[in-house]
C-alpha cells in the first residue's frame, strides 16, 4: 500500500479546514439570521401585546363605596345587598397588616421601582414551565404562582379580572409595563391603599375594610390593640389576598387556618411578632369570632324589601338617566316620606278592602309636583311582581277623560259643552258588523257628556272617538299625558288601554293641575363621590288647556257620589274631589267563574283632589282566566281610595277655580254644565272623518248624536229600567240628589 506523500497530506488538511470554515460561516449566518428574526418577532410580539394596553388612571383604580338610596330625610332605604364595598385610606391600614403584606408578598415593595428583575426572570420561567407541563403531563406539576409584586397584583385585579381567563404569560408581560406606569403616577402609600381596596374578596366584598367586617365584624380601628385574636385575624387577612376563594373562611375553614399559620410563620421570621405571640396566635381558631354568614347582606336585603316597589322605580329612573349604581358611588336622595308611604302601604294591606286573599292590587299616589308619595305593588309588599308599574292590564273605562272627553274639549271646546247631547244607542264599529254596547246592554237615549262620563257609558265615547276626533287627535292628547302606548287609536281603544297605575296617576295629575303634566318623580338629587350634587328638576309641559282641565274636573266631581259609578268613595262636603272608575269584562271563553257575583277581570279607581293629590288603584287577579270575577257590587278599591284621600287631605278641598275663558251654560253644583269660550288654542284645522250613527245617518259635528229617539230609546222604559242598576240605586235611595242624572232621562224614571 502506498503511503500519501507530504504534499497530498497538506492538501487534504487544507480541504478539511475550508469545509470547517464554511460550516462555521453558514452556521454563524444562520444563527445571526435566527437571532435577528427572533428579535424582530419578539419586537412584533411585544408591540402586539402592548399596543392596546390601557393607561393607568385614577378613574379605574378608584374604589367606590356601595351606592345608596335615601328617603327625604337622608335615611338609607336601599343598598346593594349583593356586594359590600368599603374603601380604606393608607393611614387606616392596621400596622401589622401593612408590614405583614410586604413581608409575605413583596419584601422589596418600598425600594423597587415597579418590579425586581430577578423575580421577573423566575416568574417567566415558571410560566413557561407551566405551559410546557400542560403539553407534557408526565412532568411534575408546578403552578406559576407568586413572585408578582404588590404593583403587579394590583394591576392584575383591576385590569385583568384577577387573572381569570387571561393567558398567564401574556398577562404577566403586560402587568410589568402597567406596573411601571403605576409607579410613575402614584407614591408607595397610595399604591398600598389601592392594593387593599381593589382586592375582590369572597362573599361579594371588595376591599380590606369590607371583608374584615364580614368575617370578624371589625373596623380597621379595632385592630390597633395587639391581642392574640387580632394578630391571628390580621395574619389571615394578609394571606387571604393571594386566593380569596380558596381561603374563604366560611367555605374552607381548614385551608384558611393553614394559610393563617403560614403567614404567622413569616411574621415570626421577620420579627413582626414574638415567639409567644406566634404560638398563641397559631393556637387561636379563626372561627371563634367568625360572624354569621350573610348576616349583613340578609339584614340589608330585608331592609331593601320594605321599600322595594319604590326603590326599584328609583333604580329604573337612574338607569334611564345613564347612571349605574355598580360602577359609581351614588347617594340618591329621594322624595320618600316614610310616614306617609308606610301609612298608605299599611292601609292597602287591610283584608277588608278585598274579596279574598288572592285579589291583588297596584296603587300609585302622586302630588301636583309629580312626586310619588305612595306606591303599592301588591298584597305582599315583598312580592317580586310590581302591580303598580306593570302595564299588562286594561284600563277599561278609567281613561275615558283622555281618550274622548279631554280631546273633545281641547280641540272643539267652542263647539261642545259638558251639557252637549250624545246618543247612547248601540254603536257599530265602522266597516264591521260588530256592535258596541254599554255595560249590561242598556240604552239611555240621548245623554249629556257629563252624564255619559259619570256613568261611564261606552257608546257616546265611541261616537266621539271615531266621528269627531279621529286617531291623530286621540294619539296627540294621550301622548301629552304620558299615555302614548300605540301608533293609532280608534273607538276600540277609547274604552281600554294597557297602562300602569303610575302612568294613570300622572295623567290624572294633569287634569288636577290646570293641564300641566309632570312626569312621576322619585329622585330629588344625586351626590357623587367627589361631593358634587346634581338636583333633578321636574319635567313638565302643558298637556291640555287649563280650560279643558277645569271642565273635566267638573264632569268628574259627580263620580264619587251615590247613584254614579263610585258610590263607596263619596266624601261628604268635599267639593274639590273628583274620580273615575273602570272595569274590564272577562273573556267569555276564559272559563273564569263568578264566585262573588257578576263582574270583570279588572277594576280601577282613580281620584284627584284640589288639595293636590292624584290616586290610581287597580285591583284584580294575577290569572284572570282561571280566577273569580271582581264583583261589581263590591267596592273595596273605592273604599280604599276614599280612605287614602281622607288621610292625605287634612281638610276638605274646595272646588277648582274656573278659568276666565270658561262659562257656565246651565245648572248648579254637580249639575252645572260648562263651555270653553276662548278658542285661540283650539285645533279646528283637521278634516273630521264622519261615521254613521245608529240610524245610518251621517251627521255634522254638532249633530253627531242626532239619532231618532224612536231608534235610540226603547219604547218601554219601565221594563228596561227594572233591570237597570242605576234605577235601583235611585229607587232605594230616593232622598238622594237626582240632579246627577240627565233631566230627560230622570223624567222617564218610574215613580
Amino acid at each position: 500500500m502506498t503511503t500519501p506523500n507530504r504534499k497530498t497530506k497538506r492538501l487534504l488538511q487544507d480541504q478539511k479546514r475550508q469545509k470547517q470554515k464554511r460550516w462555521v460561516k453558514w452556521t454563524g449566518l444562520t444563527l445571526l439570521s435566527v437571532t435577528f428574526l427572533g428579535m424582530g418577532g419578539s419586537a412584533l410580539y411585544v408591540n402586539s401585546k402592548l399596543n392596546h394596553l390601557p393607561k393607568v388612571n385614577a378613574q379605574q383604580l378608584k374604589v367606590y363605596d356601595t351606592s345608596e338610596i335615601q328617603d327625604k330625610d337622608g335615611n338609607v332605604i336601599w343598598k346593594d345587598s349583593s356586594q359590600r364595598i368599603k374603601a380604606i385610606d393608607y393611614n387606616n391600614i392596621p400596622t401589622l397588616i401593612n408590614k405583614g403584606v410586604v413581608a409575605v408578598e413583596d419584601n422589596s415593595f418600598w425600594t423597587a421601582k415597579g418590579f425586581k428583575w430577578w423575580n421577573v426572570i423566575r416568574m417567566f420561567a415558571g410560566a413557561l414551565y407551566e405551559k410546557v407541563q400542560s403539553k407534557l403531563p408526565f412532568l411534575p406539576y408546578h403552578e406559576a404562582r407568586g413572585l408578582s409584586g404588590l404593583n403587579q397584583q394590583l394591576i392584575k385585579n383591576v385590569y385583568f379580572n384577577g387573572g381569570i381567563g387571561v393567558d398567564v404569560t401574556t398577562r404577566k408581560f403586560q402587568e410589568l409595563f402597567l406596573a411601571k406606569q403605576l409607579e410613575n403616577n402614584y407614591n408607595k402609600k397610595e399604591i398600598m391603599a389601592l392594593y387593599f381596596n381593589n382586592i375582590e374578596y369572597a362573599e361579594g366584598d371588595k376591599g380590606l375594610a369590607a371583608i374584615m367586617m364580614t368575617y370578624f365584624g371589625k373596623t380597621p380601628d379595632q385592630y390597633k390593640e395587639r391581642t392574640t385574636q387580632n394578630i391571628a385575624e390580621q395574619a389571615y387577612l394578609v394571606g387571604l389576598g393571594q386566593a380569596p376563594s380558596d381561603y374563604n373562611l366560611y367555605a374552607n375553614p381548614e385551608k384558611a387556618e393553614k394559610r393563617k399559620n403560614t403567614v404567622l410563620g413569616v411574621f415570626k421570621e421577620k420579627g413582626l411578632i414574638s415567639d409567644k405571640e406566634y404560638k398563641e396566635a397559631k393556637a387561636y381558631k379563626l372561627t371563634d369570632n367568625l360572624q354569621p354568614r350573610f348576616r349583613e347582606s340578609e339584614d340589608q336585603r330585608q331592609q331593601n324589601l320594605k321599600y322595594k316597589v319604590y326603590t326599584d322605580a328609583v333604580l329604573a329612573d337612574l338607569s334611564d338617566q345613564g347612571y349605574d349604581t355598580k360602577k359609581a358611588t351614588l347617594k340618591v336622595k329621594t322624595f320618600l316620606n316614610r310616614e306617609t308611604f308606610d301609612h298608605i302601604t299599611e292601609l292597602s294591606q287591610n283584608p277588608a278592602y278585598y274579596l279574598d286573599g288572592d285579589e291583588q292590587i297596584g296603587l300609585t299616589v302622586t302630588d301636583n309636583n309629580g312626586i310619588v308619595v305612595g306606591m303599592v305593588g301588591g298584597r305582599n309588599t315583598q312580592d317580586e311582581l310590581n302591580h303598580a308599574t306593570q302595564t299588562g292590564r286594561s284600563s277599561g273605562s278609567s281613561l275615558k277623560p283622555f281618550t274622548a272627553y279631554g280631546p273633545l274639549f281641547q280641540y272643539f271646546g267652542n263647539q261642545y259643552s259638558s251639557g252637549s247631547s250624545f246618543s247612547s244607542a248601540p254603536y257599530t264599529y265602522p266597516g264591521t258588523s260588530v256592535v258596541m254596547n254599554n255595560y249590561g246592554g242598556y240604552t239611555y237615549g240621548n245623554v249629556t257628556a257629563t252624564y255619559a262620563l259619570r256613568m261611564s257609558l261606552n257608546t257616546p265615547v265611541a261616537r266621539i272617538a271615531d266621528g269627531i276626533l279621529g286617531s291623530n287627535r286621540m294619539k296627540t292628547f294621550l301622548s301629552g299625558v304620558g299615555l302614548d302606548v300605540k301608533d293609532t287609536y280608534s273607538s276600540v281603544d277609547a274604552i281600554g288601554l294597557d297602562v300602569s297605575t303610575l302612568q294613570t296617576a300622572a295623567a290624572f295629575g294633569a287634569i288636577n293641575n290646570g293641564g300641566v303634566y309632570t312626569e312621576p318623580r322619585f329622585i330629588d338629587s344625586i351626590t357623587f363621590i367627589d361631593g358634587t350634587t346634581k338636583t333633578i328638576p321636574a319635567k313638565t309641559h302643558q298637556a291640555m288647556n287649563a280650560s279643558t282641565a277645569f271642565v273635566l274636573t267638573q264632569m268628574l266631581r259627580g263620580v264619587p257620589q251615590a247613584g254614579a259609578t263610585a258610590p263607596s268613595a263619596e266624601i261628604a262636603g268635599w267639593e274639590g274631589y273628583a274620580a273615575k272608575t273602570g272595569s274590564v269584562a272577562l273573556d267569555p271563553s276564559s272559563g273564569a267563574y263568578p264566585k262573588y257575583g257578576l263582574g270583570g277581570s279588572d277594576a280601577w279607581f282613580n281620584a284627584i283632589t284640589n288639595g293636590g293629590y292624584n290616586l290610581s288603584i287597580w285591583t284584580g287577579y294575577d290569572q284572570p282566566n282561571s280566577s273569580p270575577q271582581v264583583a261589581d257590587d263590591f267596592k273595596g278599591h273605592q273604599m280604599l281610595g276614599r280612605d287614602i284621600m281622607k288621610y292625605l287631605n287634612k281638610t276638605a278641598p274646595s272646588n277648582w277655580t274656573m278659568p276666565g275663558n270658561v262659562r257656565s251654560t246651565g245648572g248648579s253644583g254637580l249639575n252645572a254644565t260648562y263651555m270653553i269660550t276662548d278658542s285661540k288654542d283650539i285645533d279646528q284645522t283637521d278634516t273630521v272623518a264622519l261615521v254613521p250613527d245608529i240610524s245610518g245617518n251621517y251627521n255634522v259635528l254638532n249633530g253627531i248624536t242626532g239619532a231618532k229617539n224612536s231608534e235610540s230609546v226603547p219604547k218601554d222604559w219601565k221594563d228596561s229600567l227594572k233591570h237597570n242598576d242605576i234605577y235601583k240605586l235611585y229607587k232605594d235611595n230616593f232622598d238622594l240628589d237626582k240632579s246627577i242624572l240627565d233631566k230627560n232621562l230622570y223624567d222617564k224614571l218610574p215613580n
